[in-house]
């Protein structure tokens, strides 16, 4: 701001014609002529108003110099460097200090006056009051910083698509989820989302489909692949289908959220309340079996017991007592076993059962079992064939082990026809000795053996036996297998027959 002394108007003397001073009285822009230290020489009233004074005689009665408008001197000396270098400044915008104390933004357009020998005599130029429009570039500067702000560090997946399934936008936290490093790459990576991400492909038209309805979905849940890692996740998006002024679909904009642990939760939830409801009615139906296995010998007891009591003695004979008392006996000693082996599975299932397990020689627990059975055996004409064990040691407890291969070559003799053959032979690997008992029995189908092991479990399909069964024996069996570190195998063949594997660790574990 530069120029010759101001007259008592704030004129410069001879500077305009009245015409022109009316002009620029009027003007819309601040003009000023300063000298080349800063004091002004003139002034017009915009300027005056646009730095927070009344009139130019205000502001120029003020005292003030142009340099002490400056909020920051840099801008000044910014702006005298390029005045100084080429005369002129063309646009500078800056902050100068209002009247009232406030900041406000300006922009000025101004020349260097010089002599006839270069040098500088004052400035002279043009202040437009820019402070609106800064101010509401500044604004729309901060609500692009605070959106990236937000965009880049949110942990929610955040997306544009198009709506023919081409991503067009995704924030960090959606790059990481399906595997990606950067927005470039996840872009360049995804070419159909319908195809692509969903699990369910009809799902993304069930998308647009709500989309095109409401405008919005909310938690709207689905099985994705993770486009890079192809892993599978459960999510929920939040959507909206953005339109332009006339309303026509443009694409969508939503979030994403994982969701897989609350799912795998609540599956978790769901298998635990499956297995308590399915415990539930086993326990019922075990009840049921219980009472049923436990009233037919009862009741054989006391229906024997009533003939005795009630036959007219005269035609009771010694004979027909000793066979009602044979009955009751054999009844007796039913239940008895019955009751023993409720007790037994009771006591394995609540870890009060305590084996004691040892060294054992297979052959030799073996040939325990087998003479037990021998006299069943003989009943029904069948043979057992035992090939050689090879020396095959087992770490079990003796009493736990003998009454395992008791169950399972009672089942074979049971369930096999007269006059068949009960195959043994024993085998080795990862550390486990087993003991194979083979029948050519009836066989079992394939949805009972998956279900062998629980109490009272019968057949069905099975025809009337001449041995009675609860099913409690595979159960206490399988118990005590695994008890001692070991386990049960059953393969079965309908009318072919049925294998069973008694695998025990061969030495002490650990």
């Amino acid at each position: 701001m530069a120029g010759r002394p101001a007259d008592d108007n704030g004129l410069t003397q001879g500077l305009v014609e009245p015409d022109l001073r009316k002009m620029v009285d009027i003007s819309g822009v601040g003009l000023f002529e300063t000298a080349p230290d800063g004091h002004f020489r003139y002034v017009n009233d915009q300027l005056a108003r646009i730095l927070g004074y009344a009139d130019r005689a205000a502001l120029l009665a003020s005292g003030r110099t142009a340099s002490s408008f400056y909020v920051d001197p840099r801008d000044q000396a910014r702006v005298r460097a390029a005045v100084d270098a080429v005369g002129r400044v063309e646009g500078a915008v800056y902050a100068v200090w209002h009247a009232d104390g406030r900041q406000i933004w300006v922009r000025e357009h101004g020349t260097a006056l010089r002599d006839e020998r270069g040098a500088i005599t004052g400035y002279v130029g043009s202040i437009s009051d820019v402070n609106e429009l800064i101010e509401t570039q500044l604004r729309l500067v901060q609500a692009e910083t605070d959106y990236r702000r937000i965009f880049e560090r949110v942990t929610e997946g955040i997306y544009r698509s198009s709506l023919d399934g081409r991503q067009l936008r995704s924030n960090p936290a959606l790059n990481r989820l399906n595997g990606y490093e950067t927005e470039a790459e996840h872009l360049a990576g995804v070419k159909d989302i319908a195809t692509e991400w969903y699990v369910d492909p009809g799902r993304r038209a069930e998308f647009q489909r709500l989309l095109a309805r409401d405008g919005c979905v909310e938690d709207f849940e689905s099985e994705i692949f993770a486009h890079k890692s192809r892993r599978r996740l459960w999510i929920s998006e939040n959507a909206y289908l953005v339109r332009d002024a006339d309303g026509a679909p443009l694409f969508y904009e939503g979030t994403v959220r994982d969701i897989t642990d609350r799912k795998q939760a609540e599956q978790s939830l769901r298998s635990a309340l499956d297995e308590a409801e399915r415990a539930n009615r086993a326990k019922t139906a075990f009840m049921a079996s219980v009472s049923h296995e436990l009233r037919t010998p009862l009741n054989a007891i006391l229906g024997f017991s009533d003939l005795i009591l009630n036959h007219p003695p005269r035609e009771l004979t010694m004979d027909t007592v000793r066979d009602y008392v044979g009955d009751i006996r054999d009844s007796g000693r039913h239940l008895l076993a019955l009751i023993n082996d409720i007790l037994d599975l009771a006591r394995i299932e609540a870890g009060a059962r305590i084996l004691e397990p040892e060294p054992l020689d297979a052959a030799e627990a073996l040939d325990d079992a087998i003479a037990t059975m021998r006299p069943l055996c003989r009943e029904k004409a069948m043979t057992v064939r035992v090939a050689p064990l090879a020396d095959l040691r087992l770490f079990a407890d003796r009493r736990a082990l003998y009454q395992c291969l008791l169950n399972v070559l009672s089942n074979a003799v049971k369930f096999s026809r007269p006059g068949q053959e009960i195959a043994i032979r024993g085998d080795r690997g990862d550390g486990l000795g087993r003991i194979i008992v083979a029948d050519r029995g009836e066989g079992m189908p394939p949805e009972l053996i998956a279900r062998i092991g629980e109490p009272f479990l019968m057949d069905e399909n099975r025809g009337p036996s001449s041995i009675p069964g609860t099913g409690l024996g595979l159960a206490i069996t399988r118990s005590l297998l695994e008890q001692m570190g070991g386990h049960l195998a059953i393969a079965s063949t309908i009318g072919e027959g049925t294998t069973v594997t008694l695998a025990v660790p061969e030495s002490r574990p650990g």
